[in-house]
């Protein structure tokens, strides 16, 4: 009887784990919390008898789950798996303290599932309770901190965050669709990618370059970017960045899913291409307020051994004169994909029509086609100009015209500017021949003032050329 006993608790007993003991050594407590109260509680509230709302922890509105003691069933590759949350005794420091309780979860499940649990379930638990968990969190965007050459970054003066809200989406994007679906598909390729990146031996993280014009949306595409991708957006500013080692401290504590901005890196340092200048010019002395960060160390920073820490990082850099940075800045493998952000084209147009007065189509789309074609307006200018008539309370038809009088005027100052510049060329082409005919008539004379000093300085002088004469006087 024994021996059935012990058969029948080996092959039909169900195995428990208190999950609290383990968390510390294999993943972070929250994300098994964010499993058990947000997904397995809120999948199950259906059929629970009594329930509970909480407002949450981050973002808005409530959270309505099941109440504390109730069990919760989730299934895993054909398996069924029994979670509940009760309390614990844990032992404190103290004497006022000598024990505490505390939440954990417990899971039940059958022995035969143990191995699946451990190298499976578990792993699996990690993963979706880090998505839930990146899904509902509110989003923050980052700045660095200016710190002093004496102190030092932490967790606490690193970074200073506000909650990042920003509408902007690729379906408001003012730009060619073909264009935003190939910049879409590259970032879901890289979201989704991770296996390949760890299959290849690269880091997991991509970098964009985005150049033009100012006012072509270049800021815009970074807010799309992130809302895209749900990540958070840590903008650096390297003018206030002491030194190489306190730039790889930034990145070291800037979190995964994160798009890691630096914007006009142009005009944050000198990183332009032409070194051998700078080796020759010695001369120059730098403010003790300036920023040590070198080229090499931006280098570093993208794609150094330190890049690899922490992972699915997009990095972004700006700039509206890209001919200016050095070639080992922007070359593929660091900025990944070169995004040319140009002027307003006409499906552009048509986006912010959309956005701004709210149609697909009209008469005189056709006006503001050919005009585009011929201008070149920044998207910037093209929203002032429909969102200041729609301030006024003007009509699509008032808008359109406003906006096609606009293009008409920058017609003509380009107009204006092309023959003032031509006229401009042509006088300095002439004066620059003028100056040319001028030096050769000096070149000639000169030659003629040598040629006379030399006869000048023949020995003898005249009288050498003059017939030798014998003069005989009368007698």
């Amino acid at each position: 009887m024994a021996r059935l006993r012990q058969w029948v608790l080996a092959n039909f007993a169900s195995s428990w784990f208190l999950l609290a003991p383990l968390l510390a050594a294999y993943a972070p407590r929250r994300l098994f919390l964010t499993y058990f109260n947000v997904f397995l509680r809120r999948h199950a509230r259906r059929d629970a008898s009594e329930l509970r709302d909480e407002g949450a922890e981050e973002g808005d509105g409530l959270v309505i789950s099941m109440r504390d003691g109730q069990d919760v069933s989730d299934e895993f590759q054909g398996a069924t798996f029994m979670w509940s949350s009760v309390t614990d005794e844990a032992s404190g420091e103290g004497q006022q303290n000598s024990s505490r309780r505390r939440e954990v979860q417990r899971l039940t499940f059958h022995k035969r599932h143990r191995r699946l649990v451990i190298d499976e379930y578990l792993p699996h638990i990690c993963r979706r309770g880090r998505e839930v968990l990146f899904g509902n969190r509110r989003r923050r965007l980052y700045s660095n901190n200016r710190i002093s050459q004496f102190s030092c970054y932490d967790d606490d003066n690193a970074w200073s965050f506000v909650n990042f809200d920003h509408p902007t989406t690729f379906e408001t994007l003012a730009m060619d669709p073909a264009k935003k679906k190939k910049i879409m598909d590259d970032l879901d390729a890289f979201r989704n990618n991770r296996d390949f990146y760890r299959g290849t031996g690269k880091p997991w993280k991509r970098g964009y370059l985005l150049y033009g014009p100012p006012g072509t949306g270049k800021s815009t595409m970074i807010a799309a970017i992130a809302n895209h991708l749900n990540y958070d957006i840590c903008n650096v500013e390297l003018t206030i960045v002491n030194n190489n080692d306190d730039l790889r401290k930034l990145l070291i504590q800037t979190a995964s899913m994160s798009v890691i901005v630096i914007e006009d890196i142009d005009c944050s340092l000198d990183l332009t291409g032409d070194r051998r200048s700078k080796k020759k010019n010695r001369s120059y002395r730098r403010n003790e307020d300036d920023s040590k960060v070198t080229l090499s160390g931006l280098l570093n920073f993208i794609d150094g051994l330190w890049s690899a820490c922490g992972g699915e990082r997009i990095v972004v850099f700006t700039t509206n004169h890209v001919d200016r940075l050095d070639p080992a800045l922007i070359r593929r493998g660091r900025m990944d994909m070169h995004i040319e952000m140009s002027y307003c084209g006409f499906e552009a147009f048509r986006t912010l029509a959309k956005n701004y007065l709210g149609i697909d189509a009209h008469p005189l789309f056709g006006a503001v086609e050919e005009l585009l074609k011929e201008v070149d307006i920044t998207p910037a200018d093209v929203a002032e100009c429909l969102m200041t008539t729609k301030n006024a309370g003007s009509e699509e038809d008032a808008s359109l015209e406003y906006l096609i009088e606009e293009l008409k005027r920058k017609k003509e100052e380009a107009k204006a500017s092309a023959e003032a510049n031509s006229a401009k060329t042509d006088n300095d082409q002439a004066v620059q021949e003028d100056d040319e005919q001028k030096s050769e008539d000096s070149g000639e004379e000169d030659e003629d003032s040598e040629s006379s000093e030399e006869s000048d300085d023949t020995p003898g002088g005249d009288q050498a050329f003059k017939p030798h004469t014998t003069m005989t006087g009368a007698r």
